[in-house]
């Protein structure tokens, strides 16, 4: 089986979150979206607002921001981060992408594993030229599945991408769960609580990087 290194996207691929990049990204392009997204509020604070409704209520939200759209729902994600990136280019971290491309080009597999709704990471990847990578995130399902420690994990195995991972790249103890799957748990952009958790759980210190 090919080797496989695992990345986490909000805070390690994308610089911040990335329902609210989107958001800035599509009304930049058409400010006359704001309409049906504010109509729809209280329905999106509250998918916010219950851990078990957040791939609904981002799978939602995205729909209202983009309308109707001649091309796919991840075409039309893509373009409005392409918009954002215009202004916030920081905001696709290039020390990640470069990671990205140097364990491809030794070999590795390389899966995006992420409590993002999986349709708004899809269009970020593509977005930044990455679209080409496999995504586990969060999905819209009813009942919604969640990826977010142990189930990221399940979810990864169910996609075919089951430990050991060769890196696992994420900016929190949260994904401790797959840390435990690889000889190399990366933390990214992390402070050093985060640092003395990962140390504590795994019995052994995590490497850490600065990316930008």
């Amino acid at each position: 089986m090919q080797p496989t290194a695992v990345f986490d996207l909000d805070k390690v691929l994308l610089g911040g979150d990335a329902s609210t990049l989107f958001l800035h990204g599509r009304l930049r392009e058409a400010p006359r979206r704001a309409v049906p997204l504010l109509l729809a509020s209280p329905v999106l604070f509250v998918g916010a607002a219950v851990p078990q409704l957040r791939a609904l209520g981002a799978r939602l939200m995205t729909r209202l921001a983009v309308g109707r759209s001649s091309g796919s729902a991840v075409d039309g994600i893509a373009a409005a981060y392409r918009s954002v990136l215009t202004v916030k280019p920081e905001a696709a971290v290039a020390d990640a992408m470069a990671c990205v491309r140097a364990h491809e080009r030794a070999g590795d597999a390389v899966v995006v594993a992420t409590g993002c709704e999986e349709t708004l990471a899809r269009g970020f990847l593509t977005a930044i030229g990455l679209g080409h990578l496999d995504v586990v995130g969060s999905r819209a399902t009813v009942p919604a599945r969640r990826a977010m420690g142990e189930s990221k994990v399940s979810m990864l195995i169910d996609r075919g991408h089951p430990p050991p991972w060769t890196a696992v790249y994420s900016d929190s103890a949260s994904d401790l769960p797959l840390f435990a799957g690889t000889p190399r748990p990366v933390l990214v952009n992390a402070g050093d609580k985060a640092v003395r958790q990962v140390e504590r759980t795994l019995g052994r210190r995590p490497e850490t990087l600065d990316w930008r």
